[in-house]
């Protein structure tokens, strides 16, 4: 498995295995990993004949330094990755990208999100805009867990027209139900108890036999966490492919949700449709 650490480095890699008409897919990472990630690694290698993970090495986001909590090393990173099939790991150091990129092009709603609360933010947005204009990968695998990431990467490529397909990977659950992340380690057990009731209020939700106003769906997923013990960050109902908010649910929507269980960020969504 190949280390890249210099721009230059993944200049070259990409462009070698365009020489060799190979395919490419690329991941975005901030490392840590876990089965989730482990998910994405799989569809990278089932549909491309090469597969880059980049580690990004830019923390901040979430209501406690994602760095504190951290379970693993670069190095059992690098077992993680070496285990799954990944052809390639990019490590390169911050401070390396022309900080530029204004997303003229990204619809408004889109944009709002880049520079809002809702962990797609402008900094790492610009770096994965960087790296793929340097990269460009066959295919970039992004997790539906982060919904909204999804939608802008999608649109970032089309407004920039770059060759790549942004391909959403369904999110990845644990046994009980819980979707992975690197934010569950900062549970407690009683805290991870409650947390549960994220996806299972979602589920809860899509059974519903008729859908009454995006108001009044907001308020019961909210209600729901408070009585568990959460807080909610946000929660949106919105287009399931292009992100953009909606009053009514007259087609199929996403709920997209972000709570807090004991300072810990947790996202999850879920697709309901009008019966």
């Amino acid at each position: 498995m190949k280390i890249i650490e210099s721009l230059e480095e993944l200049k070259q890699y990409s462009q070698q295995l365009k020489d060799q008409g190979r395919t490419l897919a690329s991941i975005e990472s901030y490392g840590d990993f876990h089965e989730g990630h482990g998910s994405l690694m799989e569809a990278a290698t089932s549909i491309s004949d090469n597969t880059i993970v980049n580690i990004d090495q830019w923390i901040s986001y979430g209501l406690k330094k994602d760095a504190e909590y951290k379970k693993t090393t670069f190095l059992t990173d690098l077992e993680f990755c070496r285990s799954r099939g990944v052809d390639a790991v990019a490590h390169i150091p911050d401070g390396i990208w022309n900080q530029q990129e204004t997303f003229d092009f990204v619809p408004p709603f889109l944009k709002e999100i880049i520079n809002s609360a809702r962990r797609i933010t402008y900094q790492p947005t610009q770096e994965w805009t960087h790296t793929m204009k340097e990269l460009r990968p066959t295919f970039d695998i992004a997790g539906e867990k982060d919904f909204y990431q999804t939608r802008v990467f999608r649109a970032i490529v089309s407004g920039l027209n770059l060759p790549i397909e942004v391909v959403g990977v369904p999110s990845h659950r644990d046994s009980d139900g819980l979707a992975f992340s690197s934010s569950n380690s900062q549970l407690t057990k009683a805290e991870r108890r409650k947390a549960l009731s994220m996806p299972e209020t979602l589920k809860e939700i899509s059974e519903w036999s008729s859908y009454p106003s995006v108001k009044e769906i907001k308020k019961y997923f909210i209600s729901a966490i408070k009585n568990a013990g959460g807080q909610t960050w946000f929660a949106d109902v919105c287009d399931a492919t292009t992100g953009e908010p909606l009053s009514v649910v007259d087609k199929e929507v996403a709920l997209v949700v972000a709570t807090n269980f004991g300072g810990a960020f947790l996202s999850d969504n879920i697709l309901i449709s009008p019966k």
